[in-house]
């Protein structure tokens, strides 16, 4: 398993890390995903959508994904000095949370 690590910033400002536990929990549930980390780390970046998470501490955003019936949807946990990509997963449905 690769130990690559990346990282990007929130619109707000705070930083967001994809590291190797990232990458081991993609690896087992969804792989496919671990070729589009580039994609993850823009839905931080420029979200179309940002909203809490139902889990204390954690923050969902939401990008369209690139045929635009699909969502990327980017979990992260800010417990820290910064935060931590829990999960990414593609849905087809749109969020629907009320945003932060």
């Amino acid at each position: 398993m690769s130990s690559e690590r990346a990282e990007t910033r929130t619109p707000d400002g705070r930083r967001v890390v994809f590291d190797h536990i990232s990458r081991e929990h993609l690896a087992a549930r969804r792989p496919w995903l671990l070729d589009h980390v580039d994609a993850i780390l823009i839905a931080l970046a420029r979200p179309d959508l940002h909203v809490a998470d139902p889990i204390p501490g954690r923050e969902r955003f939401y990008r369209r994904h690139i045929d635009g019936k699909r969502w990327l949807r980017v979990v992260v946990d800010f417990d820290g000095d910064h935060g931590w990509v829990v999960t990414a997963v593609v849905q087809d449905n749109p969020p629907r949370e009320p945003p932060l």
